[in-house]
């Protein structure tokens, strides 16, 4: 039988790390009887956490895909991370995904990535759904957790199973529309009927509304995230599991319950930048959004899509990659289970498939049929890195390696950047924290056998001067036959900060000849690269050439460019030269009650608050701080705030160095050119 797009059920499972998402999958498969036996987080042995990384640590890295049939009805399961450094996957599940249903632990209640489930949600306006597990644990509190939800999220949670009995007690569920409990069923009832006036009507005038319509008016209600349905589950005991799938299937949304997804003509490609929306209709053209790449020992390369509108054959069709402007050949279409695939002929509008050995699709990149769809979908945003270190080849081998390994990693995590950094010469590697890079350099290793130490990078100093210098330099050489000669006078004045460099040709009456000229500015911006205080760029400053000498015969460009490096030398150290350091603006988001901890901490860190503003139950501080201070802040913020708080920061500008820390500074790095030489 042909499958139709409202058959297909997408959700997101979120949570914080530990409240138990993956344990929660682990049960639907044993449930549903896709499994025999059910593994465990602590065994490494669940279908979801398959890589290697993931056995080691016992958590969740990257988003899997559980693909099975229940009442009739495709699921597609994105089991996404709940720890902080991998928050980036958990957005990019919940964006192409249909709910995004979020795990609240019964006995931690509401942590820090359960609040940063519902922002991504609330972001990408996705309908929401709470599951309460762990409900078989001591200290297990439904009624708290629910609660909470109500007051820190919404009071559109609404309780559609209720527990029988906690803890050790925890025996089952009751139906809240078929229970005894009137207060969740009135409730349940009169928010479903408020998506029809008629019914909304009768049921003020107290007329039995039919269960058919509370169930057409109910499932209306979800995708209008006028009820966010709440579930108590206990994964180990698979209790609470069958009535969660079934009520799945019965009532989330479909692609057709949610309607058409907007993508954009692109103006960069002469588009008019006009909107349109991708119908989950079978006869519309064909169009998906890559939203995960996935190398790995067992599946190879894939690229999991979300398919928006219409269908695709794997025989004899291309799929076309509208973002890169490149043709892809298809080999297959794969319904994923953890790192298994099951090969599909036809897929169609609402299916989350993976395609292996695409070439040029990246995440975030739109496909279509060549000559169908032409516009594209929106990028998926990623959260920016703010954890960096330098990382260092272990021996030459690994060194000729560290591109290509690098190059595939980066596709597959859009939450990481590497950049050769030209002034440092430092490979700099960012991500979201310790553990996330951590894991990177496992991943390297163990896939492309690099092996990579790594150190704080530097930062990119940099020289300037504080007042007007003037300085001759003469060079003058003679050997038998030619002699080498040059001379000039320039004078070196200070810029405003970030004016860079002027140069100024001031010579009169020939005394430096015009030919010469060019080369006292070339010998100055090349000498300016590495200054006289600790080797670092000089910046900011202008050098006026206004006079000099010539010989008829031992005068060439040479000989002025070595004269020009005996001015600067003297001129810049005759100017009173001081060190520079990027400052960056930094913005950190926290809780109220830690605003006094971050605040006394950027005092320690040479930082200055410029402000700070509230936004609902947090608080933003806006500060600026040199870079060299902020290399750890990922850690010491985590640390500081319990996990609660998070920053974002970019390059501000440049300013002077406190004289003591810029004594420091120029003598490790006078060290270090020595221990070089």
């Amino acid at each position: 039988m042909a499958r139709k797009p409202e058959d297909t059920r997408s959700f997101a499972l979120c949570a914080h790390g530990g409240a138990g998402k993956t344990s929660f999958a682990e049960a639907m498969l044993f449930d549903n009887g896709n499994i025999s036996r059910m593994g465990s987080v602590e065994n490494g042995n669940t279908v979801s956490d398959f890589q290697s990384e993931e056995q080691k640590r016992n958590i969740s890295i990257s988003t899997s895909l559980l693909t099975f049939e229940r009442k009739g009805k495709t699921f597609y399961v994105l089991d996404a991370p709940g720890y902080a450094d991998f928050t980036g996957e958990m957005s990019a599940a919940i964006r192409v995904a249909d709910t995004a249903v979020i795990l609240v632990s019964a006995v931690g209640g509401i942590e820090v990535q359960t609040s940063k489930a519902w922002e991504y949600a609330s972001h990408h306006n996705a309908p929401v759904a709470f599951v309460i597990s762990k409900m078989d644990r001591e200290n297990a509190d439904f009624d708290k957790v629910l609660a909470d939800i109500k007051s820190q999220f919404s009071q559109n949670a609404l309780p559609v199973f209720l527990p029988i009995g906690s803890a050790d007690k925890f025996s089952g569920v009751t139906d809240v529309l078929k229970g005894e409990d009137s207060d969740a069923k009135e409730a349940l009832i009169e928010a479903a009927v408020e998506m029809d006036d008629a019914l909304m009507e009768k049921y003020l005038e107290g007329e039995t509304i039919p269960e058919a319509d509370i169930e057409r008016t109910l499932k209306q209600a979800i995708a209008a995230k006028r009820i966010m349905p709440v579930f108590a589950v206990s994964s180990t005991m698979n209790i609470g599991v069958k009535e969660f799938m079934d009520f799945v299937a019965d009532y989330f949304p479909s692609p057709v319950d949610i309607g058409g997804v907007a993508a954009f003509e692109d103006p960069s490609n002469g588009g008019s930048g006009n909107k349109v929306m991708a119908e989950p209709k079978l006869d519309a053209p064909f169009s998906a959004l890559c939203f995960k790449v996935l190398a790995d020992a067992f599946v190879g390369k894939l690229s999991f899509i979300r398919v928006y509108s219409g269908k695709l054959s794997s025989e004899g069709t291309n799929i076309y990659n509208l973002t890169k402007g490149e043709e892809e050949r298809i080999s297959s279409f794969k319904l994923m289970t953890g790192k298994d695939g099951k090969d599909v002929k036809e897929i169609i509008a609402g299916d989350i498939v993976a395609i292996p050995k695409l070439q040029s699709t990246k995440v975030g990149n739109t496909l279509a049929t060549k000559g169908g769809f032409s516009y594209r979908f929106p990028h998926i945003e990623f959260p920016k890195p703010v954890y960096s270190v330098a990382v260092i080849a272990k021996s030459r081998a690994d060194e000729d390696k560290l591109g290509n390994a690098i190059s595939k990693i980066l596709e597959e995590d859009r939450c990481l950047t590497f950049e050769k950094n030209a002034e440092t010469r430092d490979n700099v590697l960012s991500g979201m924290g310790d553990m996330h890079i951590d894991i990177v350099l496992s991943k390297i290793k163990e896939r492309y056998g690099v092996e990579l130490d790594t150190k704080t990078p530097q930062v990119a100093y940099r020289e300037t001067i504080r007042k007007m210098s003037e300085a001759q330099g003469k060079h003058k050489k003679q050997s038998g036959g030619h002699g080498q000669y040059g001379d000039v006078y320039i004078r070196y004045r200070p810029l405003e900060r970030g004016e860079g460099f002027k140069f100024i040709d001031s010579v009169v009456g020939g005394a430096v000849p015009r030919n010469f000229i060019p080369a006292v500015e070339k010998g100055l911006r090349e000498y300016m690269v590495a200054g006289p205080l600790a080797g670092f760029p000089v910046v900011d400053f202008s050098a006026e050439l206004y006079y000099g000498s010539y010989h008829d015969v031992d005068s060439s460009e040479m000989s002025f460019k070595l004269a020009t490096r005996l001015s600067f030398k003297k001129g810049i150290m005759d100017a009173n030269p001081v060190l520079l350091e990027p400052v960056m603006d930094v913005e950190v988001t926290v809780p109220e009650r830690f605003m006094g901890d971050v605040m006394g901490d950027f005092n320690s860190r040479r930082g200055r608050i410029m402000g700070m503003e509230g936004h609902g139950k947090l608080q933003v501080v806006k500060a600026q701080c040199p870079l060299a201070e902020m290399f750890r802040y990922a850690i010491i913020l985590r640390s500081m705030t319990s996990g609660e708080g998070s920053f974002s920061m970019e390059y501000s500008h440049y300013e002077e160095v406190p004289a003591e820390i810029a004594k420091k500074v120029i003598a490790a790095h006078k060290t270090a050119d020595e221990d070089e030489e």
